[in-house]
C-alpha cells in the first residue's frame, strides 16, 4: 500500500467518525429545523466526498455504500423523508458500513452483501413524509406578489419544513436608510434568527424615497413577533403580519417526532449523550495535519540525541580549568536554559502521540446500541471519560476488546422483557462504559446492571463442553476464570452479535499478547450485578 493509499484510509476514517459524531447532534437536536438541516447537509457532504474518493482508487464497495446512503440523505433534504426513528438508525447502519468497508478494502477482503441495509435505505428514500392539515399551495397563494416570484427552490422546500412543523409564518416589513443599510439589515436578520428562520428577504427600492431601501421578509418561528418587543422596538415604522395559521398536528399514531428505541424523543439529552465535549467544527479540523508515527517517534529520538549531545558539550565546556568566573556563570545559566527547554520540547513531542478516546469509546457504544436493536433489549449507554487521552498504541489496541466487552454485556448480561417477566422490579437496562485517570493509570471499566456471573449458569455450559466433571460447581471466582477461556460460551447456539467463545478470549489476548498495551484485567462479578 502507497503512501496516497495509507493517506486516503485514514482521512476517510476521520470522515467517517466525524459521520457518526453529526448523526449523534442530529439526534440531539431533530426538533430544530435549522440544526437538522445543517447536520443533514454536513453529513452530505461527507459522505459525498468519500464516495468519490473511493470510486477514484476503485473501492467499488466502500463507493456503492457511500451512493446508497447519499440517496437516504438527499431524500432528507428535498423533504420526501422526515428524519425520524427509522431513519436515524438507517443513517448509522450506513455510517457502520462505510467503517466496516473501509477496515475491509485495507486488507483486500471480500465484503458481505449489503442487500438488506441498501433495500431498508430505498424503501426509506422513496418518501415517508407525514400530511398536514395545511396545503403547501395555500400557503403560497397568501404571499406577496414580490416575495413568492423571488422564491428558490431551496427556499420553498424551507417553507414547506416549517409548515409541516407547525411554526407561524410572519411577513416582516420595514425600510433602512441606504447609508445604514448594512448594520441595520444585519442587526435585524440577527434579532430575527434568534426567534426562528428567515425563509427569504426581497428588497425594494422607494420610488417615494430615494435614500431608502424597503424590505419585505418571510419569518417562521414557534414565537410571536410583536413589534413592541425590546429587541424589535428600536426598528421604526416596522409592520408584522401573519400569512397563514399553523397547521394541524399529525393525528395521533401519526410520526410527527423521531424515537429513540426507548420511546424517548431522540433528541432528548442528558448524561447518556455522547457528544458532550466534542464540538469539532470544519474550521477547528483545518488546523489539523496528519504525520506517520513512525516519524514522530524518529523525531522524538533526534530530538534525545540532540540533547544529550549539547548537554555534553556544555559539561566538557564547564569542565575546561581555563574558564574565567564570568564565562562559566554564563555557561552555567545557558546549561539549565537549554535543558530546560529541550525536556519541554521532548515532553509535548510525546504528547502529540495522545489521542482522545473519544472516537473508540463512541465506536463502542454504537455497537452496543446496535447489539440492543438486534436484541429486542431496553438499554440506555453512559458513557464517562470520552476527555481522556491515551497514546496511540493503546487506544488502537483497547478498541476491538472493548466493543467485545459491550456487545457481551448487551447479549450477556441484559435480561431480554421476557427473561424480566412481569416483575415489579423490571428495569431498562444500562450500560455504562467509563475510562478514569488513577495515579499513572488510565483505567477502563464496562458495568452493566444485568443477572451477572451466574456460577450455577457458567457451571452447566462447562459440563456440556466436558471441562468439568457432571458433579462440579464452580464457585465465582472459577466462573470468572471459565469465561475467558478461548471457545467457552453460555449459550446454547451462537447469535449474529456473540456465542462463539472468542469475545473472552480476545480480550484476554489484548493483556497477554501485546506488549505496548499490557494491563490488568479485574472482573468483580456477582448475580444480579456485573462490574
Amino acid at each position: 500500500m502507497d503512501q496516497s493509499q495509507r493517506q486516503f484510509l485514514a482521512e476517510t476514517e476521520d470522515l467517517i467518525e466525524q459521520i457518526f459524531v453529526d448523526l449523534d447532534e442530529l439526534r440531539e437536536k431533530a426538533n430544530d429545523r435549522r440544526a437538522r438541516r445543517e447536520f443533514v447537509d454536513r453529513i452530505f457532504r461527507r459522505t459525498h466526498r468519500i464516495k468519490g474518493s473511493a470510486a477514484s482508487l476503485g473501492l467499488e464497495g466502500l463507493s456503492e455504500i457511500a451512493h446508497e446512503f447519499e440517496s437516504l440523505l438527499s431524500a432528507v433534504r428535498t423533504g420526501r423523508s422526515v428524519v425520524d426513528n427509522d431513519v436515524l438508525d438507517t443513517c448509522e447502519s450506513a455510517a457502520i458500513a462505510l467503517f466496516e468497508s473501509l477496515h475491509l478494502a485495507s486488507p483486500g477482503v471480500i465484503e458481505p452483501s449489503r442487500r438488506a441495509l441498501f433495500e431498508r435505505i430505498q424503501v426509506l428514500a422513496q418518501g415517508n413524509s407525514a400530511k398536514v392539515g395545511l396545503d403547501i399551495d395555500s400557503v403560497l397563494d397568501c404571499l406577496p406578489l414580490e416575495i413568492y416570484q423571488s422564491l428558490s427552490g431551496d427556499e420553498k422546500h424551507r417553507l414547506k419544513q416549517a409548515v409541516e412543523s407547525g411554526d407561524d409564518l410572519c411577513l416582516v416589513t420595514t425600510s433602512f436608510d441606504i447609508a445604514s443599510l448594512d448594520d441595520e439589515f444585519s442587526r435585524l436578520k440577527a434579532n430575527l434568527a434568534a426567534r426562528g428562520e428567515i425563509i427569504a428577504t426581497s428588497p425594494m427600492v422607494d420610488a417615494d424615497h430615494a435614500d431608502k431601501i424597503n424590505f419585505q421578509i418571510l419569518f417562521a418561528g414557534r414565537s410571536n413577533l410583536d413589534v413592541a418587543d425590546h429587541d424589535l422596538i428600536s426598528f421604526s415604522g416596522m409592520c408584522i403580519s401573519k400569512v397563514a395559521s399553523k397547521p394541524e398536528r399529525p393525528a395521533s399514531g401519526d410520526k410527527a417526532e423521531p424515537r429513540s428505541p426507548s420511546g424517548q424523543p431522540a433528541w432528548s439529552s442528558g448524561e447518556n449523550s455522547l457528544i458532550a465535549g466534542l464540538g469539532t467544527t470544519p474550521a477547528s479540523l483545518s488546523h489539523f495535519i496528519r504525520t506517520d508515527l513512525d516519524d514522530l517517534d524518529r523525531l522524538i529520538s533526534s530530538t534525545h540525541d540532540l540533547f544529550r549531545a549539547t548537554a555534553n558539550a556544555l559539561d566538557l565546556a564547564l569542565s575546561q580549568p581555563y574558564v574565567s568566573r564570568e564565562v562559566q556563570e554564563e555557561l552555567e545559566r545557558l546549561d539549565v536554559q537549554i535543558r530546560r527547554s529541550f525536556l519541554s520540547v521532548e515532553e509535548k513531542l510525546i504528547g502529540l502521540r495522545m489521542v482522545s478516546l473519544a472516537p473508540v469509546l463512541q465506536r463502542a457504544a454504537r455497537a452496543g446500541r446496535a447489539a440492543a436493536r438486534l436484541t429486542n433489549k431496553e438499554i440506555d449507554f453512559e458513557v464517562v471519560g470520552s476527555n481522556l487521552k491515551l497514546d496511540k498504541l493503546l487506544s488502537d489496541a483497547i478498541a476491538d476488546p472493548l466493543i467485545h466487552l459491550v456487545r457481551n454485556a448487551v447479549d450477556h448480561g441484559i435480561e431480554t422483557p421476557e427473561q424480566q417477566g412481569q416483575s415489579a422490579e423490571r428495569k431498562r437496562g444500562l450500560v455504562r462504559i467509563e475510562v478514569a485517570s488513577e495515579g499513572r493509570q488510565t483505567c477502563l471499566r464496562i458495568r452493566d446492571n444485568g443477572r451477572g456471573v451466574d456460577p450455577a449458569l457458567v457451571s452447566q455450559a462447562a459440563i456440556k463442553l466436558g471441562l468439568i466433571s457432571e458433579d462440579t460447581l464452580l464457585d465465582m471466582d472459577h466462573s470468572v476464570r471459565m469465561i475467558f477461556r478461548p471457545g467457552f460460551t453460555t449459550l446454547s447456539a451462537a447469535s449474529t452479535i456473540s456465542g462463539r467463545g472468542v469475545g473472552g478470549r480476545s480480550r484476554n489476548r489484548s493483556r497477554t499478547g501485546r506488549k505496548r498495551a499490557s494491563s490488568l484485567q479485574r472482573i468483580r462479578a456477582r448475580i444480579n450485578f456485573r462490574d
